[in-house]
């Protein structure tokens, strides 16, 4: 998989790629679109984690909030193996893009996944 690092040069998502000695692990992604207020976010997050234990370690869960609710989705989930996901991530490193998002931001703000090509666009 590859996405862009934050000096603007392509590289590889190596977490994406499964081992030869490690059996891959169901995966389970939800993608937020533009829905949600903070209260949801608080609700759902709320339900994920209670129910999260079922699962721990069998599923890899990964949620896509809204880009304003990804510090607070990733504060109330830090305890939870559920990962948080931005919705979107620009090409290009940091620069005169407004609006966009870089890798590296991402990385810095410990965002380790993203989603990319969007169908509805």
């Amino acid at each position: 998989l590859k996405v862009p690092e934050a000096s603007g040069r392509i590289g590889f998502c190596t977490s994406a790629i499964p081992s030869r000695t490690m059996p891959r692990r169901p995966f389970v992604g939800g993608n937020w679109k533009s829905n949600g207020s903070v209260e949801s976010a608080k609700t759902l997050c709320a339900a994920l984690s209670s129910g999260s234990v079922a699962y721990r370690n069998k599923v890899e869960v990964v949620i896509c909030p809204i880009a304003p609710h990804i510090n607070l989705v990733s504060k109330l989930l830090r305890k939870s193996p559920i990962k948080v996901a931005a919705q979107n991530v620009s090409a290009s490193a940091e620069g005169a893009f407004t609006g966009e998002v870089s890798a590296g931001q991402l990385k810095d703000s410990r965002i380790g996944w993203t989603l990319i090509g969007h169908s509805e666009r």
